[in-house]
């Protein structure tokens, strides 16, 4: 996109001859001002999704107009923590050569510090733009994180950010490319953790089968029994038409493992007018669901829009919006909301990419489970919804889907968040390592056609157990291509049948991609049947079973009911403070002490 430059006295000509004009002509002035600001104005942005890797999709909120740098740059002075516009300018800017990157910073030095923090953003985040942060000298850096909503310059400022990079890179390609680690003696490398630090992750851990040894209490209240999945889908069809939701008619998937695959398309609409940020944000949206049968297929699917439309929210100066339980907002410090209430959420419990440091923050109330019951909790609203772009900082890079969940019940959502951030938080500590990968064989139909037809098929499938220290199942289908890239799946169940079953079917894998590599000799065969089973039959019992093995651990749950107005269908986002959010490996990545713990006991 062509961003021309004028020169400072050209510009400064055409502004003294607007003021001129203006001023001898107040009515002329009056419009112009008016157009420049529309009353009740607020930018458009689109949810557009800007490509797929491996099967998980990326996307990005983008202006609905196309645009240029100069008339977002002056957007964003008016509009300091406009993430969405931020990151769009960010990525225009990391476009540009070095001359005409050289140009914005000078220009930047004479009194723009929104667009000086901006240029040095796009320099240390661009590999060929890096060398030109020596045109920063002199400038106070840390003063310029305080234009900026993003964490990328204080991530810069992290004087530890270069100590862990060897130990991020290792686990990185053992994770997402399931290349071995050696031995800690063999690498040459520091411990990155001090012993205490790493003792305090090793003190009284409970497994799930040691807590069913111990006799976990069980209520005698028992949940409503559960809708089958055709129940599900014609219940959750229903709602969503109600509200003219659904943008189209049901397809299949083409890329994936699973024998039935659904998406189904639906209609984004939010908007905000919070602080300084006016936005509406819209978008034709594509959901997914995957099944041993039509049914089960179209239950996921449905349930994954359901699930995605309320975690998207609307908010106004003083409110959450549209939610059947009410949430006023509150904007405060961390140690300022410490002192009013009995208990606040500290952001820096979530490892975080860089610390919060106290900034003002929007809040909400959730619940938080303890040894003593359920009571209020204070947490930080861009934790809980998606594409959360207030009138404040971000906390993170961006907040990924971990621990939201639809349910037929609200005691099935929260499990099935508790599920997911168990599965997420797994996926991201517990290292790849061959012993502990398997084949699966299995003489149920379903599970049984499934791993006959891709064996005809030449698509190797394995599976990788990533059961973590608390014992709950969790495993990863993957198919390893032949470049080498790896095409999983990942679940996690108190029935190690299930968590098996919805790995293997989101493996994506589309017949025209190349083949699979060979599979490695002496893998070890597992049937299904002798996977693990802890559940109790209730969904109730369940969920009481798994906060009770979370606190156990030292790990207090956190729930904001999500559930909207119309739908009325549960939707729950879980936060367990502790466990890993963000599973993505990057150069913001911070390191975690469980993680380096999991790949000594891999070599114990």
């Amino acid at each position: 996109m062509p961003v021309v430059l004028l020169t400072r006295p050209v510009l400064s000509f055409i502004r003294n001859m607007k003021a001129c004009a203006l001023s001898l002509l107040p009515n002329i002035k009056e419009s112009y001002e008016s157009c420049q600001r529309p009353c009740g104005f607020l930018m458009q942005y689109e949810l557009k999704h800007i490509g797929t890797q491996f099967g998980t999709g990326w996307f990005a909120c983008l202006p609905r107009e196309n645009l240029d740098f100069e008339d977002g740059l002056k957007y964003i002075q008016d509009h300091p923590n406009d993430a969405f516009m931020h990151k769009y300018l960010l990525h225009l800017a990391g476009k540009f050569g070095p001359n005409l990157t050289c140009q914005l910073i000078e220009r930047g030095k004479d009194d723009n510090p929104h667009l000086m923090a901006l240029m040095y953003e796009a320099c240390i985040l661009n590999d060929r733009l890096h060398c030109l942060t020596k045109r920063f000298d002199g400038i106070n850096i840390k003063q310029l994180a305080e234009y900026t909503p993003l964490i990328y310059i204080n991530w810069s400022l992290k004087k530890d950010r270069n100590e862990h990079a060897d130990w991020l890179k290792l686990f990185s390609e053992n994770i997402h490319q399931h290349k071995p680690i050696p031995p800690l003696k063999d690498l040459g490398l520091p411990i990155p953790f001090d012993q205490e630090t790493m003792d305090a992750r090793h003190t009284s851990l409970v497994t799930i089968t040691e807590l069913l040894h111990q006799g976990a209490p069980q209520s005698s209240q028992k949940g409503p029994c559960k809708l089958s999945p055709a129940e599900t889908s014609r219940r959750a069809m229903e709602r969503l038409k109600a509200i003219h939701l659904v943008g189209g008619p049901e397809m299949k998937m083409p890329a994936s493992l699973s024998p039935y695959a659904l998406q189904v398309p639906w209609h984004l609409e939010v908007s905000v007018s919070t602080g300084r940020n006016h936005w509406q944000l819209t978008g034709l949206q594509t959901s997914y669901g995957k099944g041993l049968n039509l049914d089960e297929a179209r239950a996921s699917c449905l349930m994954e829009v359901v699930e995605r439309y309320s975690s998207f929210a609307s908010f106004d100066d003083e409110n959450a919006l549209h939610y059947k339980h009410g949430y006023p907002l509150m904007k405060a410090c961390y140690e300022d909301l410490r002192k009013k209430y009995r208990d606040v959420l500290d952001p820096n419990e979530m490892h975080l990419e860089v610390p919060y440091q106290n900034q003002p923050l929007y809040w909400i109330v959730g619940e938080r489970v303890d040894e003593k019951g359920v009571h209020p909790v204070y947490v930080p609203v861009q934790l809980v919804v998606l594409f959360c772009n207030l009138d404040e900082i971000s906390l993170t890079s961006g907040v990924p889907s971990t621990g939201l969940a639809a349910g037929n019940t609200l005691e099935e959502a929260k499990l099935n968040s508790l599920l997911e951030v168990i599965e997420r938080d797994a996926e991201r500590v517990m290292p790849y390592s061959r012993e502990r990968c398997f084949l699966l064989e299995a003489d149920h139909p379903p599970v049984k056609h499934i791993l006959q037809r891709c064996t005809k098929e030449g698509i190797q499938i394995q599976f990788l157990d990533i059961t973590s220290e608390f014992g709950i199942p969790c495993y990863k289908a993957f198919i390893q291509g032949a470049g080498g890239e790896i095409l999983k799946g990942c679940a996690a169940h108190l029935d190690g049948k299930r968590a098996a079953v919805s790995a293997l079917t989101e493996v994506p894998f589309h017949p025209s991609w190349p083949r699979a590599m060979p599979m490695p000799d002496g893998l070890k065969t597992v049937n299904y049947d002798d996977l693990p089973d802890y559940t109790t039959g209730d969904v109730k019992q369940d969920l009481r079973l798994l906060e009770r093995l979370l606190l156990m651990n030292g790990y207090r749950p956190i729930y904001v009911n999500l559930t909207k107005k119309g739908l009325d269908i549960p939707v729950v986002k879980a936060l367990i403070p502790g466990l890993e959010m963000l599973t993505e490996f990057d150069r913001l990545s911070s390191l975690s002490p469980r993680q380096f713990i999991h790949y000594l006991k891999a070599w114990n």
